[in-house]
């Protein structure tokens, strides 16, 4: 059933965001992937990857606990991952087809403004 389904994927998200790191690497990849500071004639270019180094340095988080969190991050189903065959690491940013579905999710299922 699609609302169990929906369910499921919002706990998944709560849990992966409950831990503070993880929540902490959310919140830099959501700034620095965000295309809302973007100008207009750049938003048709892709958005950006973050990758571990830069997450270590905006966040003080060992590599460890980025790559920690970044895991959770994508089991819930919320990043975008590029691999850097050459480098050995992964780079990330927001899934916004991830965002976009929760949202939906959100205020097509779980609204109190919902009428049945």
């Amino acid at each position: 059933m699609v609302i169990d389904m929906a369910i499921d994927d919002a706990r998944a998200v709560i849990a992966a965001l409950a831990e503070p790191e993880t929540l902490l690497v959310f919140g830099v990849l959501a700034v620095r992937t965000s295309r809302l500071r973007v100008s207009v004639s750049e938003r048709s270019r892709s958005t950006p990857y973050v990758t571990p180094f830069g997450l270590m340095r905006e966040t003080s988080l060992s590599r460890e606990v980025v790559e920690a969190a970044a895991a959770r991050l994508n089991r819930a189903g919320l990043l975008e991952v590029l691999v850097d065959d050459e480098g050995g690491y992964e780079s990330w940013r927001i899934s916004e087809a991830a965002l976009a579905a929760a949202t939906t999710a959100s205020v097509g299922v779980f609204s109190p403004l919902r009428r049945a």
